[in-house]
C-alpha cells in the first residue's frame, strides 16, 4: 500500500510503509492512500499503527525476530535511550503495549457515480461578504473538483485516442469528491470567519 501525506502544507508520496517515518510522517500527518474515503491522521490508520508496532517491537526485541526479517534501518531509527526506536512518542501510546489498535468505525465510501455538490458559487459568495482570504481556498478547492471531474469523464481525445482507463478514471472521481469535501470545509470557515469579524466590527461601533 502506498501513501500520500500532507507535509509542510504540500502533499508529497507516494510512499510505501517503510518511507513514512524517513518522510517526517508523525501521528498527526493527514495521510491517504487508494480505497480511503478522505485523509486521516496517520495516528487513525490502523495499518500504518501496526507497522510502527512491529518496527518499536523489533527494536526493542531484536533477539526474538529472525536475522533475515529485521529490516534495514537508518542511523535515525536506531533505538534511543527511551527505547522507542527513535519512532515519534505518540505511536507507542497508540499502539499499546499488548500490541491491540483501537476498534476503527468503517469508512463510508464515497459514491463516485453522482458528481460531487459544486460549491463554486457558494465560494464565491462568500469570498465577497465574509472572509475574502480563506474564501479564495474554498473557490480554488472547487475548481479543482469541477476540473477532476470533466477530466474522468473524459473518454477520447480528440484524435480518438483514449485518455485514462478505467482504473484512473475512478481515481480522478474520487479526487473530486475529495476537493469537493475540501471546499465544503473552507466554505465553513470562511463563514464562520466573517460572523466572528461582523460581530467584531458591531462591538467596536457599539
Amino acid at each position: 500500500m502506498r501513501y500520500f501525506a500532507m507535509i509542510d502544507g504540500e502533499q508529497r508520496g507516494p510512499f510505501e510503509l517503510s518511507q513514512l517515518s524517513e518522510a517526517g510522517v508523525t501521528p498527526d500527518t493527514y495521510v491517504w492512500c487508494k480505497g480511503m474515503a478522505d485523509w486521516q491522521p496517520a495516528s487513525d490508520v490502523a495499518d500504518i499503527c501496526r507497522f510502527y508496532r512491529q518496527r518499536i517491537f523489533d527494536l526493542m526485541h531484536p533477539s526474538s525476530a529472525p536475522a533475515a526479517e529485521v529490516p534495514q534501518r537508518v542511523p535515525e531509527s536506531q533505538p534511543d535511550s527511551d527505547g522507542n526506536g527513535g519512532f515519534p512518542m505518540r505511536f507507542t501510546g497508540i499502539v499499546g503495549r499488548d500490541g491491540d489498535i483501537p476498534e476503527m468505525l468503517p469508512e463510508e465510501p464515497v459514491d463516485t457515480s453522482v458528481p460531487p455538490t459544486s460549491m463554486l458559487v457558494v465560494s464565491i459568495l462568500l469570498t465577497l461578504f465574509c472572509f475574502p482570504f480563506t474564501g479564495f481556498v474554498a473557490i480554488y478547492y472547487s475548481i479543482k473538483s469541477r476540473q477532476a471531474w470533466e477530466e474522468a469523464r473524459r473518454s477520447e481525445s480528440k484524435s480518438s485516442r483514449r485518455l485514462y482507463t478505467d482504473e484512473e478514471r475512478e481515481d480522478r472521481r474520487i479526487l473530486a469528491h475529495d476537493y469537493a469535501r475540501a471546499a465544503k470545509m473552507w466554505a465553513g470557515i470562511t463563514f464562520f470567519l466573517g460572523m466572528i469579524l461582523y460581530a467584531f466590527m458591531v462591538h467596536k461601533v457599539m
